[in-house]
């Protein structure tokens, strides 16, 4: 029976890739439609898709894969590598968008950021210093970073929930995996 179950990593790359393409959506949505103003109540939707999908993941890693059976920590593993992946295949797009296709979305950030600090009453050397440390947090390969390390630590909070909810041990230690 052993043989025959798909190794965690298979599966939550899986569950990871579709999530990711959610997400990429949502993202090229934002980007492509300059919905800059919009994008902070789309990252709650986004963060709303991730929760529903990483508990959807869990649980089907559970019943369909792991003999109905899992721990909390491994409940928590998996819906991390499932965060990660798609935190990967999001950050990637956002990385050849950003960088080769439109940059729009970072210069909207770089003129929002120094329109506020103009209207806080910074000097003008503070504005120019800030703003060259700011170009580089919001190149397209920081924020491919940025993502991927935000993505996977979001989807460990949501997992850290999740598997409270979705866990349920084995009764004899033969049925544990």
């Amino acid at each position: 029976m052993e043989a025959n179950k798909p190794s965690k990593m298979k599966s939550a790359l899986n569950f990871g890739a579709k999530l990711g393409l959610v997400l990429m959506i949502i993202s090229l949505v934002i980007y492509v439609f300059e919905l800059y103003e919009a994008n902070r109540w789309l990252s709650w939707v986004s963060m709303a898709i991730m929760a529903a999908a990483l508990f959807m993941g869990i649980k089907n890693y559970r019943d369909k894969e792991n003999g109905g059976f899992i721990s909390y920590g491994s409940a928590v593993g998996y819906g991390v590598l499932v965060s990660l992946f798609a935190g990967i295949i999001t950050s990637f797009v956002t990385y050849i968008y950003l960088g080769y296709i439109d940059d729009g979305f970072i210069q909207y950030e770089l003129m929002r950021s120094e329109d506020e600090m103009y209207n806080q009453g910074m000097p003008e050397e503070q504005i120019e210093m800030a703003m060259s440390w700011t170009k580089k947090f919001v190149a397209p390969g920081a924020l491919a970073v940025f993502g991927v390390i935000g993505n996977t630590l979001i989807g460990f909070i949501i997992s850290l929930i999740a598997a409270a909810f979705l866990k349920k041990e084995a009764e004899n230690f033969e049925d544990q995996a």
